[in-house]
């Protein structure tokens, strides 16, 4: 997938809100990436490994919609105002990088 293609994808799970530009979404996609990789590969990212593998980049696209949905409020993890209560019971994300499977080279 191509990162049109994952903002497009991000885009269409956010209803296409008017604040998420293609230019922060790429950010958050960024981030997801870093993410992502930093599990895959605990002991160092190899030089030559450049995106996410195929099988997480719809993980990839869930975290940075996740992000772009806590942008303001990083880490909350309660708030009640006016009748809106928010709780985010894994503000780490474990529930989606759980399934990201990490390997190492053996020397």
């Amino acid at each position: 997938m191509t990162t049109e293609e994952k903002i497009t994808r991000v885009q269409a799970l956010l209803n296409n809100n008017e604040n998420a530009t293609d230019e922060l979404i790429s950010v958050f996609l960024d981030d997801a990436k870093a993410e992502i990789l930093n599990v895959r590969y605990p002991f160092g990212i190899p030089e030559t490994v450049s995106d996410v593998p195929a099988q997480y980049e719809y993980s990839q696209c869930k975290l940075a919609v996740r992000y772009f949905n806590r942008m303001g409020d990083e880490g909350e993890q309660i708030h009640n105002e006016d009748g809106v209560h928010r709780h985010y019971g894994s503000v780490d994300d474990i529930d989606i990088l759980e399934k990201v499977v990490p390997i190492a080279k053996v020397i």
